[in-house]
């Protein structure tokens, strides 16, 4: 987790003005590194946690306030699939330095995908999809302000997407 908070050191020092970073989920060890830069330092920015909705074990657990078990159902976001280990640091500490919780589809982490591809000539795996995805969805809510996505993989597995 300290080494992933690295990241949000140079994410603050290329845009120290961010009003956001969206941030994929998995067993929390990137968004509890990136919120807790941001947190540590005092900064006003937004930290965006952002699941598929097939796979939202951690976002879960925030919600019950415990970690829990969750079934979850396959998903293009492999890197962000699988539960919240019992005991474990990173959950206690996205309770504290998330501040926005998305979801998104299969498809909308598709589209994503496809228009990082297309228009950015990045490829990027579905872990980076999700945030990207989420960013998409509530676009409107955020025009106007410095967005920062995490594009956190591209290790892209071809025998489950196809475009």
């Amino acid at each position: 987790m300290a080494g992933q908070a690295t990241l949000a050191m140079e994410i603050h020092q290329q845009l120290p003005n961010a009003d956001a970073v969206f941030v994929s989920v998995g067993g929390g060890g990137l968004i509890s590194g990136i919120g807790s830069y941001y947190q540590e330092n005092k900064l006003e920015t937004e930290i965006a946690g952002c699941w598929p909705e097939n796979a939202p074990a951690l976002l879960k657990c925030l919600e019950e306030g415990k970690i829990i078990e969750i079934e979850e159902q396959p998903t293009l976001s492999e890197s962000t699939a699988g539960g919240v280990e019992p005991e474990s640091i990173t959950f206690l500490i996205a309770q504290k330095v998330v501040n926005t919780c998305y979801t998104v589809s299969e498809t909308e982490i598709s589209h994503a995908m496809y228009m990082l591809a297309k228009y950015e000539r990045e490829i990027v795996e579905g872990s980076a999809g999700v945030a990207m995805a989420a960013l998409m969805q509530q676009a409107e809510q955020y025009k106007g302000k410095n967005v920062v996505v995490v594009l956190c993989g591209k290790n892209l597995c071809t025998r489950q997407f196809t475009v």
